[in-house]
C-alpha cells in the first residue's frame, strides 16, 4: 500500500509546476513565435560567386633617399662648352681650307683647353700638327690620346699607329721593298703601306690574328675609294704545303669616310680566325704568314709579305681590275 503523498510535497510540486508554467510563458513572450523555427545552417550549400574584392590600397611608398642635387650651373656650362666645341671645329675646318692652313690650329687649341679629355678634338689637333710639320707637338698630343685609355674609343688605336709612325721616321715595315721615296711610297705609286702590325687576340674564345695596316696616299693626290682594291691573304701549312687559308677573314676601316684626305692615311684592320681542325677533319693547319697587295685603278701600288718568300711563291699580278667587293 502506497504511502499517502504529503501535503507539503503536493504544495511544493504545485508551486514548482506553477513556476515552470510561468517561466515558459515568459520565454514565449520574450522570444516570440520565432522560437519554434529551425536554426539556420552554419554553411550555405549553394555555391555563389565570390564577391568582388575591394581594391587594395596602394602601399605607402617608403621614404626614398634624397635625390642628388643637380648643379644647374654645371649643366649649363657643359652645354655651352659642347656648343662652343662644335663652333671651333667648324672654324678649324674652314681655316684649314683657306690660304693659311696653320691658322686652323688656334681654334683646335682652344677646343682642347675647354675639353682636354676629348679624344676626337685631340686627334684632330695632332693630325693638323703633323701636317704643319710640328712633329714634336703632334707626338705629345697623340700621347695624350693614348693616356685616355679605353675612354679614347676608336681613336686609341689610331693614336698608337700614328705615334709609331712618327717615331719610325721612314723606317720600313717587315716585308717592304727598300726602294722608297721621301714620302715612304714606291716611286710613281699613288698608295702604299707605311705601317704594319700583327697581334694575337682571343677573339670571342677563338684564336685570331689581328693585322692592322696604315695605308698612305701620295700628298696632293685625290683618291676615290671605288678605285682602290686591297687584297689581304693569310697562308697556312697543310700537309707540308703552303696554301691560302679557307678560314674566315674579316676587315674594317678605323675611320670613315675612306678618302685619304686630311692626314692622307687610312687604317685598315683585318682579322683572321685560326682554324681548329684541318680541312679533312684532322689536326689544324699551322699558320704560315700573310701578304698584302694594294691596287689603284687596276695597277699594283705596293705589296707586303711576312715572310717575304710568299712574294716568290705567290707573285701578285701587276694589273687587276677593282671591284665593289673590297674591304
Amino acid at each position: 500500500m502506497k504511502s499517502p503523498v504529503g501535503t507539503t510535497f503536493v504544495v511544493a510540486a504545485s508551486l514548482l509546476g506553477a513556476a515552470a508554467v510561468a517561466q515558459l510563458v515568459a520565454v514565449l513572450v520574450y522570444f516570440g513565435p520565432g522560437l519554434g523555427q529551425p536554426a539556420a545552417p552554419a554553411v550555405l550549400a549553394v555555391a555563389t560567386p565570390p564577391p568582388t574584392p575591394a581594391p587594395t590600397p596602394a602601399p605607402t611608398p617608403a621614404s626614398a633617399p634624397d635625390a642628388p642635387v643637380v648643379d644647374e650651373k654645371a649643366v649649363e656650362q657643359a652645354a655651352a662648352d659642347a656648343a662652343r666645341i662644335a663652333e671651333l671645329l667648324k672654324e678649324s675646318e674652314k681655316l684649314e681650307g683657306g690660304s693659311s692652313p696653320n691658322a686652323a690650329l688656334v681654334p683646335l687649341e682652344e677646343a682642347v683647353a675647354l675639353q682636354p679629355r676629348n679624344a676626337e678634338v685631340l686627334s684632330r689637333l695632332a693630325g693638323l700638327q703633323e701636317r704643319a710639320g710640328q712633329n714634336e707637338l703632334a707626338e705629345m698630343t697623340w700621347k695624350s690620346v693614348i693616356e685616355l685609355g679605353p675612354d679614347a674609343g676608336r681613336f686609341l688605336d689610331v693614336a698608337d699607329i700614328r705615334l709609331r709612325l712618327l717615331k719610325q721616321q721612314g723606317a720600313l715595315p717587315a716585308g717592304g721593298s727598300e726602294l722608297r721615296d721621301q714620302v715612304g711610297l714606291q716611286p710613281g705609286s699613288t698608295l702604299g703601306v707605311i705601317d704594319l702590325q700583327l697581334k694575337d687576340s682571343p677573339g670571342d674564345g677563338k684564336p685570331v690574328k689581328d693585322l692592322r695596316l696604315a695605308i698612305k696616299a701620295r700628298p696632293g693626290e685625290r683618291v676615290e675609294a671605288s678605285d682602290v682594291r686591297i687584297n689581304v691573304t693569310f697562308y697556312e701549312m697543310v700537309n707540308g704545303e703552303v696554301v691560302p687559308t679557307m678560314s674566315r677573314v674579316q676587315s674594317m676601316w678605323f675611320t670613315t669616310p675612306v678618302d685619304w684626305r686630311e692626314e692622307g692615311i687610312e687604317i685598315l684592320e683585318v682579322k683572321y680566325e685560326i682554324p681548329r681542325i684541318g680541312p679533312d677533319g684532322g689536326p689544324p693547319p699551322a699558320y704560315y704568314g700573310y701578304m698584302v697587295n694594294i691596287y689603284h685603278r687596276g695597277q699594283l701600288q705596293d705589296t707586303r709579305a711576312d715572310p717575304v718568300d710568299l712574294q716568290g711563291m705567290f707573285p701578285p699580278p701587276l694589273n687587276e681590275l677593282p671591284d665593289a667587293a673590297q674591304p
